[in-house]
C-alpha cells in the first residue's frame, strides 16, 4: 500500500506535492540565467506577462538586459556563476535555429551538467522539433498547454530523453479552474511526472483583460488568490496521484528566485570598490578626496576600499550608494556620508 501523499510549503519552494521538477531545484538556489530569446508566439493567451516591449519583437534579453549576441549570454552565465538556463519568449521554437544554437553553445562552454530547459505552448512542436530539441542536449521542455489537443504533444514529448514538465498559470475563473483539473486527470495516467502552476502574474501588458474578467490586480498578482489557490492545491493532493505537482508563488519569484540570482551575480563581480549585501545589491562609497592607501581610481572617480580599517586621523567625505551589479548609474539609494 502506497503512503499517503504529503503537502509541503514554504517561501523558497511554494506548494509541492511529490517532488520538485529538475529546473525549479537551480532556480531555489538562484542558479539560472533567463535567456527571453523572442517575443514572436503564434498563440494569443490572453493572460501572458510578456511585456509590450517585447512582444512580437525579434530580440534576444538575458536576465531582462538586451543581448546583442550569443556572447553576452555566455558573459551573464559566468557573472552569475549560473548553473544551468532557462529559455523562454515568446515561443523558442519559431526561432528553432537560433535556439538550438544557444543550446549547444552553453553546454559547449560549461559542459553538460549546465541544465537548460525550454518553455513552449506546443504549437509548433512535432517528432522532428523534438529530435532536435534531444540531439541539442535539452534536458527539460515545459509545455504550456493553451489549447486541450495540445495534450498531443504531450504525449509524444515524454518518449524522449528529456524531462517533461507541463506548465499552466493558476486563474481564479471557475472555467478555467475547471480546465486546470481535467488537464491533471488526463495527464495523470499518461507518463507525465511534472506539473508547474504559476501563481496569476499581472503586468502591463494583461491587466485590461484581466479587469475586463472581473479579476482584481493586486500589486504583481490577484487580490484574494490565496484562498481558492490552497483550495486547489487540496484539491490535487486528494484527487491526484502519480503527478509530482509544484504550484510557485509570485512571492517566491520575488524574493527568493530573483535574489537569489543577485546574491550570486554580487558575489561574482564586486571589485575592491564594492561590497556584497544579502539582498543581491552592492554598495560602494564614491569620495570627494583621494586619500592614499585607502581609495582606489575606478572610472575616473575616487571610491573608498571597502573593508580596510581607516586611521582615526583620516577624513574622508563621499557618497554612498546602493545598486544591482551592473548598475552603479541607477541607484537604488544614496546618501552623504563622512568617515
Amino acid at each position: 500500500m502506497n503512503a499517503p501523499r504529503k503537502l509541503y510549503y514554504s517561501l523558497r519552494t511554494g506548494y509541492v506535492i511529490g517532488s520538485l521538477p529538475p529546473g525549479c531545484r537551480y532556480c531555489i538556489l538562484g542558479g539560472k540565467i533567463v535567456i527571453f530569446i523572442t517575443g514572436l508566439c503564434l498563440d494569443n493567451c490572453w493572460y501572458c506577462p510578456i511585456s509590450r516591449e517585447k512582444f512580437g519583437r525579434k530580440t534576444i534579453y538575458v536576465d531582462e538586459v538586451r543581448a546583442a549576441s550569443y556572447s553576452d549570454v555566455i558573459d551573464e552565465a559566468y557573472r552569475v556563476g549560473a548553473l544551468g538556463a532557462g529559455i523562454t519568449g515568446g515561443d523558442p521554437i519559431i526561432p528553432l535555429d537560433v535556439t538550438i544554437n544557444m543550446i549547444r553553445l552553453l553546454k559547449d562552454e560549461f559542459g553538460e551538467g549546465f541544465h537548460i530547459h525550454l518553455y513552449t505552448t506546443g504549437r509548433l512542436i512535432d517528432d522532428n522539433v523534438l529530435e532536435v530539441l534531444e540531439s541539442s542536449g535539452l534536458d527539460e521542455l515545459r509545455i504550456h498547454p493553451y489549447k486541450a489537443e495540445y495534450i498531443r504533444v504531450i504525449e509524444r514529448a515524454i518518449e524522449y530523453s528529456f524531462d517533461v514538465v507541463v506548465e499552466v498559470p493558476f486563474i481564479p475563473l471557475r472555467s478555467y479552474v475547471n480546465y486546470i483539473k481535467d488537464l491533471l486527470m488526463k495527464l495523470d495516467g499518461v507518463g507525465v511526472n511534472y506539473v508547474n502552476i504559476n501563481e496569476f502574474e499581472v503586468s502591463d501588458s494583461n491587466v485590461e483583460a484581466t479587469l475586463l474578467r472581473g479579476l482584481k490586480p493586486l500589486g504583481f498578482t490577484l487580490e484574494g488568490i490565496e484562498t481558492p489557490a490552497i483550495e486547489f492545491v487540496k484539491w490535487v493532493l486528494e484527487t491526484v496521484k502519480n503527478l509530482n505537482v509544484h504550484y510557485c508563488t509570485v512571492e517566491f519569484k520575488d524574493r527568493v528566485q530573483y535574489r537569489l540570482r543577485m546574491v550570486r551575480k554580487a558575489l561574482t563581480v564586486f571589485g575592491l570598490h564594492e561590497a556584497p549585501t544579502i539582498n543581491g545589491t552592492l554598495i560602494s562609497v564614491e569620495t570627494f578626496n583621494e586619500v592614499q592607501d585607502h581609495t582606489i581610481r575606478f572610472n575616473d572617480r575616487n571610491y573608498l576600499i571597502m573593508g580596510k580599517p581607516l586611521l582615526k586621523s583620516r577624513s574622508i567625505k563621499g557618497v554612498l550608494r546602493e545598486y544591482y551589479p551592473g548598475g552603479e548609474s541607477e541607484a537604488l539609494y544614496e546618501r552623504d556620508v563622512l568617515y
